[in-house]
């Protein structure tokens, strides 16, 4: 018995290990064929699952303004979609269960979630709402729902994403709501419009049939800045997800700081506007400069385009639309400029020695005369008991006679003298400021182009093909003295605080001509703005008024040089209005040119209107000229207080709405009698007034903090205050007091949202 039981144990020992012997020659031999056979099979697999060299993007540099404000950055946007069909359509009975569910969360909360997205969500009603869900939510023919149903079109907010997320219905997840998210990058402009066409797009596109990343104006030209590095890493599934592992870290791009004064930039804008949009013209642009520095502190270009509703708006902006031709006006459109070159004519010929201001040429009352064929026409005569004009004469009328007269006296000879002045100063220069910048030319003697007549054409401003930033540079360098800057549009590349790359002013030429003709044609365009016609015939309405073409930019609070000019310089029935010059004229701070175009087409006057009124740049850019001018040096003329005091009497200003806590410091500084200062300290907020004896009545009420305020009266200061103190950002539209706020008082402020004050005088 004990024999057997030993022999069964050794059977049993050898089974077990004839038994692990067989499984590990099977396990061996899988082995053996998945790594040689199947090999390539599971390799598929893998890389299925696996994604390598995955690339991780990197954040974009921010452009910014000349102080380090922000102008335009990346921010993530989102965008809603619901899908209401069943995800899982082959467990017919859990679809069935959850279709039954979710039907009755959203009869029972679809109100309350159509008022939450109202308030989010501006510009959608409450009606609205329910009946595109209601579509959404109604099965088709065959049964099933709406899949990638879109209730609100744009894009929001991460602040209005997250505040979406906790509404009623959609806090339940995608599983009953349907709601789900993407994700959508954009590169935002802070001053909406504004400086599009000089700041670029970045963005993805289609060309000859292929995806590519669109890039243009800074974006472009400052591209290998602001790009960055991207990472890299490593994509697997897990769990039916896909997981990211960084392998390789992006480098964030470097910001880039320009030259550019957001409050100047807004002034040229609506100026810009307000012109192009009374004489419904179809384009137009400003170039803004620091005389000193050669600075850029605004650039804008606007273009008209018509909505499909028929309404007219002026954008500046890279789109197709049809006056849009150039990425950028003011630095890529090629026009020949008229008369505003007739200043760079005069400074020819008295930097040349060629003349002198005691020069004078026929004044020709017929406002036509024929030049060896060559019938040349004036606009305007005046008539200054000599029958001759002066050089000062000629600019102030903008006479096209006078100058070729000028032109023939200077340079009857030697017309490559004439040209190589020009090309010496700087007018065929390419400054390379941003993409796409065009080169300006000249028609040069011994040239195909060169004719009998073009001699006589440079001089007033055509047979030469300009850009706004080549004129507008030219008369900085009269405004400087003689001494020409090289336009500055970008002042550095920064990582952070820490600067990477500086762009320093640059002197091109210490003194391109001699200040004594910078001063000299700093007079007549003067004289061009300021001027007084002097007739023979006292009776005549024009004795002693001011009479020159540049009259319209005439103001009170300044001088202003500059000088006028109109040239038909597109096809067709159009032609560029131009006005350029400096101010204050006495000690010059700021160069500006305004060009606008003008269609005939879209000019809704009469034939007889037009034909007796027509546009020019002296009743147009001229106009654009000292609105900008004065704005912009508001600012710039400080009054001590204590001048401001009526000592005579009590003081008892207009006082804007706001923070009545101040009012008591401000009436103390003009000098109300401390009797008269009724005024507690206060945190409320509201208006004060004065009765007939001078004393100041309060009506205060305080401020909702949960609610959008009502800034409408109030000063900046106080109206920005208030909207960011509930969580809004700004964007401040004109000077004054607040007129329009684009999120209406009452209303739930959401936060990060923006919300846009105009304010007026």
């Amino acid at each position: 018995m004990f024999k057997f039981r030993n022999d069964s144990v050794i059977r049993f020992n050898l089974l077990v290990i004839f038994l692990f012997t067989v499984v590990g020659i099977i396990i061996i031999g899988k082995a053996a064929i998945i790594m040689f056979w199947e090999r390539d099979d599971w390799n598929k697999i893998k890389e299925k699952n696996i994604k390598h060299n995955v690339p991780i993007e990197a954040h974009r540099g921010n452009i910014l303004a000349d102080d380090g404000g922000l102008i335009v950055s990346t921010l993530p946007r989102y965008r809603m979609l619901f899908d209401f069909q069943y995800i899982n359509p082959n467990n017919e009975k859990d679809e069935k269960e959850i279709n039954a569910k979710r039907d009755s969360i959203w009869a029972k909360h679809l109100d309350e979630l159509c008022t939450g997205l109202n308030e989010i969500l501006p510009g959608t009603s409450v009606n609205e709402l329910k009946e595109r869900f209601r579509m959404g939510l109604t099965p088709n023919k065959k049964g099933r729902k709406r899949g990638g149903f879109q209730p609100y079109r744009g894009s929001i907010s991460y602040s209005q994403y997250r505040k979406i997320k906790e509404l009623p219905i959609i806090n339940l997840g995608k599983k009953y709501s349907g709601c789900y998210t993407q994700e959508v990058i954009e590169r935002k402009n802070i001053l909406g419009n504004t400086g599009n066409s000089t700041f670029g797009i970045v963005r993805n596109a289609e060309i000859d049939g292929k995806k590519v990343n669109e890039v243009n104006g800074l974006e472009k030209k400052y591209n290998e800045f602001l790009m960055g590095v991207p990472g890299e890493g490593t994509k697997a599934k897990m769990r039916g997800k896909y997981i990211l592992r960084e392998e390789k870290q992006p480098v964030n791009g470097y910001d880039i700081q320009t030259t550019l004064n957001t409050q100047m930039l807004d002034i040229c804008h609506n100026a810009l506007e307000r012109v192009l949009r009374e004489k419904h013209l179809a384009a137009g642009w400003a170039i803004l400069m620091e005389t000193k520095t050669g600075d850029i502190k605004a650039i804008v270009n606007l273009a008209r385009n018509v909505k499909g509703n028929g309404r007219v708006e002026y954008v500046d902006t890279i789109g197709n639309i049809k006056y849009n031709q150039t990425a950028n006006h003011a630095l890529c459109d090629l026009n020949e400029p008229g008369s505003i070159f007739k200043t760079v004519a005069m400074t020819a010929m008295l930097a040349d020695k060629k003349l002198t201001t005691k020069d004078s040429v026929i004044a020709y009352p017929s406002r036509v005369h024929n030049f060896n064929g060559h019938k040349i026409h004036d606009e305007m005569y005046r008539d200054n008991g000599t029958g001759k004009y002066s050089m000062s004469d000629a600019m102030m009328y903008s006479s096209n006679i006078s100058m070729v007269q000028f032109i023939r006296r200077a340079y009857p000879n030697n017309p490559e003298e004439y040209t190589n002045t020009l090309q010496r100063f700087g007018l065929t220069e390419n400054y390379n400021i941003t993409d796409n910048e065009a080169t300006p030319y000249l028609t040069l003697p011994g040239t195909p182009k060169w004719n009998g007549y073009s001699l006589n054409s440079m001089s007033y401003g055509y047979a030469v093909g300009m850009t706004a930033i080549n004129i507008v540079s030219f008369y900085n360098t009269i405004a400087n003295g003689g001494k020409q800057m090289r336009p500055r549009l970008v002042k550095a590349i920064l990582d952070n605080d820490n600067v990477i790359k500086e762009y320093p002013t640059e002197v091109i030429n210490r003194q391109l001509f001699p200040k004594a003709v910078a001063d000299t044609i700093t007079g007549m365009l003067v004289k061009v703005v300021n001027g007084i016609s002097i007739t023979v015939n006292k009776n005549d309405w024009r004795y002693g008024k001011r009479d020159g073409t540049g009259k319209a930019a005439y103001s009170e609070m300044m001088t202003i040089a500059g000088k006028t000019g109109t040239a038909k310089a597109y096809e067709g029935n159009k032609k560029l209005m131009s006005f350029c010059g400096f101010f204050p004229a006495e000690a010059p701070e700021y160069t500006l040119i305004v060009q606008m175009m003008y269609d005939s087409d879209i000019d809704p006057r009469s034939k007889e209107e037009k034909a007796t009124n027509n546009y020019g740049g002296g009743s147009t850019s001229a106009l654009a000229f000292k609105e900008i001018a004065e704005k912009i040096m508001t600012g710039k003329f400080y009054i001590p207080i204590e001048n401001a005091i009526d000592k005579q009497g009590l003081a008892a200003p207009r006082i804007k709405r706001g923070n009545i806590a101040e009012v008591g410091y401000l009436l103390a500084g003009i000098g109300t009698p401390d009797s008269l200062l009724k005024i507690e300290k206060s945190d409320k907020w509201g208006d004060v007034r004065f009765n007939k004896q001078g004393i100041p009545q309060i009506s205060a009420r305080e401020i909702d903090a949960d609610r959008v305020p009502d800034v409408e009266g109030m000063g900046a200061k106080d109206a920005t205050y208030l909207m960011q103190k509930c969580g809004l950002n700004v964007v401040i539209k004109g000077y004054g007091t607040v007129k329009l706020q684009s999120i209406p008082a009452g209303r739930r402020p959401i936060e990060g949202d923006t919300v846009r004050l105009t304010l007026q005088p």
